[in-house]
């Protein structure tokens, strides 16, 4: 029962605190700096706007390629002969 008693009597002790003499600050005393987060990236795709190429050689060049590169090559032009003299 001593117990019982010294327990009531501490917890009365702590119900009856004091003031303190300074009061604590509330607020921070510099204002803190906002942060600006990055954003997500957008789940939507947004299209960019693109350069359509030109065609890099025309047809006559192609041509004009094709038949330089195969003008020795009697192989190659036995088979076009073959295969537009029909």
């Amino acid at each position: 029962m001593g117990k019982i008693k010294s327990f009531e009597d501490f917890i009365k002790e702590g119900a009856e605190t004091a003031e303190p003499a300074v009061k604590p600050r509330t607020r921070p005393t510099t204002t803190p700096t906002p942060t600006k987060q990055p954003n997500k990236p957008s789940p939507y795709r947004k299209d960019k706007p693109s350069v359509v190429p030109g065609p890099k050689a025309s047809a006559e060049d192609v041509a004009n390629k094709f038949l330089k590169l195969t003008k020795g090559n009697k192989e190659i032009q036995s088979l076009l002969k073959n295969k537009y003299t029909k």
